[in-house]
């Protein structure tokens, strides 16, 4: 069966992040020049679009240019020889020493190949990009992240963002679910992010600045234990004029992961019971109404949307995108300290298009948004198309005492990953976090999360150094 367009490029992702891991086990098979041809190449077969001089070193002076369509005959053949070619090799050869072996083999083929398809690019395209533009399209590649949801979990998120602004590392680009919505527009906030600011942020919340009794009535999202209004988070995200941060004003693009509740579904889904006393606490009021999540985990009941991605939605408040990502139905409702009429309109909107009835957790849909990253880069949303994935998952069954009670649900959102297997390079699963139901964590729970976070980047570090390495352009004569 011939693979599909999608299915194609997401092969040739896959084969060039084999060849990295490859190389960095044995760096001595495979000469350097021709490990660097050779994902020049899977860069390129994978290219369709992409906007001259948006990728590349920072340069104040550079000119970014309209987006440029790729004639697709030359980008086509390449694609299907290096499918043909590589994907023995780097797929099904499970020796690392014969796999750089029979690569080397395929080197000349594939310069060839590459030479051909970048001559008649350039040919075709003379006036709209330069050899210069295409070039630093395939050989500067930027990360992606994409952090997922898991209540207080998600705070080694910080830990790991630091690590790897301390080893020269920044994301070009922002998709989160839940905690990972919450987290990354706050990192999202500045190009380069104040870790230790956000941490003595975290550190200095208490239960008012984030939370309040549930609001009667109208909300934005399903009814909850408790109202979630970010009243705290909402003096962050706001302009040195004190007008609210939109989606669009942030300095790093960043989309929030959100689930429309269809009205033909809304009748059917279970009654929320009333809030009562528990005799052994909140924690377990959180967990029974926890387990009611898994009647959400249809897309019968749950519509995926992406919030900051269209014109429509980038105009919304990040504070508002951040809220309905986090709105958890039966445990935490959102409902804005104060409304901003612009968010509530362009909310009514979406309602009104999708056929829905509020809003609630992105967890729902896609707790690690990787698919949806994917999809922002190749429509266009940061320019260039040469991205790392890098997907975060805090939310994973676990037998510690705060964990073990929702293994469960962290099941059932642990049956969504596969569909996003294909849409990452690399996803860290933190083996160490918080409970999920600490929102609020003492001091000390801040810093072991920290912690625990800036270690576990250890392991993807070699790998995201060597593939946002900028690369040499290969010899093609």
């Amino acid at each position: 069966m011939a693979l599909t367009l999608e299915r194609a490029l997401l092969r040739l992702k896959r084969l060039e992040a084999a060849l990295i891991r490859s190389h960095l086990a044995q760096p001595d098979v495979l000469p350097q020049a021709d490990y660097e041809l050779i994902r020049y190449a899977l860069v390129l077969g994978r290219l369709q679009a992409f906007r001259p001089g948006a990728a590349g070193a920072p340069d104040p002076s550079r000119v970014v240019r309209a987006e440029v369509a790729l004639l697709p005959e030359p980008v086509t053949a390449l694609r299907e020889l290096l499918l043909a070619r590589l994907y023995a090799p780097l797929r099904e050869q499970r020796n690392v020493l014969l796999r750089l072996a029979q690569l080397r083999q395929q080197v000349e083929v594939v310069r060839e190949a590459t030479r051909a398809a970048r001559d008649a690019l350039l040919a075709h395209h003379a006036g709209e990009f330069t050899a210069a533009e295409l070039d630093a399209e395939l050989c500067h590649k930027v990360l992606v992240l994409a952090p997922g949801g898991g209540g207080g979990s998600g705070f080694v998120y910080i830990g790991l963002v630091a690590r790897l602004r301390e080893a020269g590392l920044q994301p070009s680009y922002i998709v989160g679910a839940s905690i990972g919505a919450l987290l990354g527009g706050l990192i999202a906030r500045d190009r380069d992010p104040d870790v230790d600011g956000l941490m003595a942020w975290g550190k200095g919340l208490k239960i008012r600045h984030i939370f309040s009794r549930p609001k009667i009535g109208s909300a934005l999202s399903l009814p909850g234990l408790v109202r979630l209004h970010l009243r705290g988070m909402d003096r962050m995200l706001r302009n040195p004029d004190g007008s609210p941060l939109r989606m669009k004003d942030l300095a790093v693009p960043y989309d929030a992961m959100i689930a429309g509740v269809r009205l033909s579904a809304y009748q059917n889904l279970p009654q929320i019971p009333q809030r009562r006393p528990h005799l052994l606490g909140l924690p377990l009021l959180i967990a029974e109404r926890m387990l009611q999540l898994l009647t959400y985990f249809s897309p019968q009941v749950a519509k995926e949307l992406v919030l900051g991605r269209d014109a429509l939605t980038s105009e919304l408040r990040v504070v508002d995108a951040i809220g309905l990502s986090s709105a958890i139905p039966g445990v935490l409702q959102y409902a804005p300290w104060q409304e901003d009429a612009q968010s509530s309109e362009i909310l009514r909107r979406l309602r009104e298009v999708h056929g829905l009835s509020a809003f609630m957790d992105g967890g729902t849909v896609a707790n690690v948004p990787a698919r949806a990253a994917w999809e922002g880069v190749e429509s266009g949303r940061i320019g260039t198309r040469n991205a790392f994935y890098l997907a975060l998952d805090c939310f994973h069954p676990q037998w510690s005492a705060g964990h073990a009670w929702l293994i469960p649900v962290t099941q059932a959102i642990q049956a969504q990953l596969p569909a996003q297997r294909p849409y990452y390079d690399w996803l860290v699963r933190f083996q160490r976090t918080p409970s999920p139901v600490n929102l609020l964590p003492s001091d000390d729970v801040f810093d072991k999360a920290f912690q625990w976070g800036w270690k576990q980047a250890d392991e993807v570090l070699p790998q995201l150094q060597e593939a946002l390495r900028p690369l040499p352009v290969p010899r093609l004569a």
